[in-house]
This record gives C-alpha cells, structure tokens and sequence, in this order.
C-alpha cells in the first residue's frame, strides 16, 4: 500500500532525541544567521485555517516537510531544496508520480529526513527561507514545530480533503507570484476533466461507485470528500450513500468487521484500493456476505487507481488518465454483459 493512504506522523520516534537535535538546531542556527547591523528583509503576513504567519518579501529557498507539496512547487516552476526522504526512494513511482521524483533527482535537493523523523540538522543546512507543511504530517501541536520554526517560517496546510490539492496549488501560487504559471494548468486540467466526462456520462451518472479499503480484520470505504478520490469526485461520479458513523468526523473511514460487509451492498460498482494482499484477497473470496453483494457476483469489482491521494495540477492530470482507463475497464466489462 502506498503511505499516502495511511502515512501518520510517528510522534513517539518525533519527540525521541528532539532535545538533542534542537540545540543542534541552534548551534547551527547560530552559525548561518546575519552578523549584527544586517538589515533585515522586508516582510508581509500571510493568513490561512491554520492562522498566520509573517513570511520574507522574497522567497526563494522552500524546504518541504510533507509528500505533496514538492509536486504543487514543481508545477510552478520552483524546485525546493530539501523535501522528505520518499522523494529519493520511491524510484518506482509507488506513491508519487516519476515526473516529481526525476524532476528531485535531477536537482540538487536535499532530503531533510522522513515525514516521521525530521532530520533538523538537514533543514538548518538546506537554509530555507520558509518552510512548507501539511497539518497531517507536522500537526500544530506537534513538539517539532517549535524548533523548525527557529529556522524558518512554516506555512501549514491542509492535505486530507478532496479539494486540498487544488487550494494548496492556488495559494503557493499567490504567495510565491506564480499566479500566471498556474492559469494553464487550471485549463488543461479543466479541458481534460471534462472530456473524460464526456466520454463516460453514464458510468458516472448511473452507477453507484465506492473505493473500498480492505485490511486483515476489517474494512473501510473512503467517502467522495477523501484525499484519495478527488478527482474521481471532481468527474461527477455518484458515490455510495454512506451512514454517517461511516465516516469519522475528519473524513476518514470508519472500519467495521467483515459481519458488517453488507453495508456496501448499495455499491454497483467497488473500486478495491491498491496494495491489497494476495492473503486479504483471499480471506475475501472466501466470506460469504462479500461474494453476495450484487457488485461482486456482477463482476464489477475494479483495482483503483495508483496514486490517488493528488498533490498539485499536474499529478491530477496523471489521475484522470488513469481514471480513463479504468473507465474504460468498467466500461469493457458492462458492454460484455449487455
């Protein structure tokens, strides 16, 4: 499973060593700062959900500390110089399109540690000028924050909605001055959506779908305000009527017992969340309420999409080909039925 479904912040291996590493922060600190009588650059405010913040006139230098930003900056033309360690592993594109990972290996950006374990030395040496976070992988209350913010401004934002992605890519925007950079994003975006649209209206209009998370013990479905199914959401797709206690009250999924499976009954057709296991696909061929739920014995159970989680315009348009031809699987498998 790719760790933008489940990544959490580990606040246990966060908080271990961070009085070792905060003096650290500050010796270093000490080193890189102006000499006495520099003056300083002239600053503005900027202000979001997470509240604000007094931001450098000129930005130029941005360390990322979370998995979808990079992508939003390198639409934009920006390259950050330090961003988080999956940048430099995940050379398979599991989790993050190989255009941002090649676009980071080409550069001369710095991992700064994993979104779980901040190397502070790292971003002290990267020498941002702010530094850009997701409230999911650097809460604010999170210990850490204190000490990043010793190097440099954070900006905060939100990740785990179906419209972060879009309000994330708009706001870097203004703040960095890039507004003309993102206009013919927002229309190739815009263009390709509605042609995929075009092209399967009945699919979207007259069949319930459900992205549907299996794990060893129990099972969730992931509603149309999730991080991972924006642009599934943003095509027009009719999704399953969920109970409300389906949903937890930050949109993620409730899980239930596999006696509960009944509940998606009302799904025509089961998107199954990548990285599912041989063994749970197994355990789920095996149960009985799964094998009569009127999805699965019309066969219209479907792998979704890779890299569902967006990070910014252009990983967007890589969903909605993927969502194409995943359509047209969907499709394939309705025209064979009659």
């Amino acid at each position: 499973m790719s760790p933008l479904f489940s990544a959490r912040p580990n606040r246990a291996v966060r908080v271990l060593g961070l009085a070792t590493a905060s003096a650290a922060v500050l010796a270093l600190a000490a080193c890189s700062a102006p000499a006495e009588g520099d003056a300083a650059g002239s600053t503005r405010v900027y202000e979001n959900e997470f509240g604000s913040v007094e931001l450098p006139e000129s930005i130029e230098r941005i360390v990322s500390v979370d998995f979808y930003t990079p992508a939003a900056l390198i639409d934009l033309g920006v390259t950050p110089v330090g961003v988080v360690n999956s940048y430099f592993t995940d050379t398979e594109g599991e989790g993050i399109p190989l255009e941002y990972i090649d676009a980071i290996a080409e550069s001369d950006a710095e991992s700064i540690g994993e979104y779980y374990e901040l190397n502070l030395e790292a971003i002290v040496k990267a020498d941002p000028d702010v530094v850009i976070a997701t409230q999911d992988f650097l809460p604010m209350d999170d210990p850490m924050r204190e000490e990043i913010e010793k190097i440099a401004p954070i900006i905060t934002f939100n990740a785990r909605d179906g419209e972060a992605w879009r309000t994330r890519a708009t706001e870097l925007a203004t703040i960095l001055g890039k507004e003309d950079d993102l206009e013919p994003l927002v229309e190739a975006y815009d263009t390709r959506r509605d042609e995929v649209a075009a092209e399967y209206p009945e699919i979207l209009s007259d069949y319930a779908v459900t992205v549907f998370g299996p794990e060893p013990d129990e099972w969730g479905t992931y509603s149309d305000t999730h991080f991972i199914t924006p642009i599934l959401r943003d095509l027009g797709a009719t999704f399953r009527e969920q109970a409300e206690e389906e949903v937890t009250e930050d949109g993620f999924p409730s899980w239930f017992s596999y006696e509960e499976l009944d509940r998606i009954a009302n799904a025509d057709i089961i998107f199954m969340r990548t990285g599912v296991s041989d063994e749970q696909q197994a355990a789920l061929d095996a149960n009985t309420i799964w094998q009569n739920l009127p999805a699965v014995q019309n066969g219209m159970v479907f792998e979704y999409i890779d890299r569902g989680p967006t990070g910014s315009y252009g990983w967007a348009m890589g969903n909605l080909d993927d969502l194409e031809a995943l359509f047209a699987e969907v499709q394939a498998k309705l025209d064979a039925q009659g």
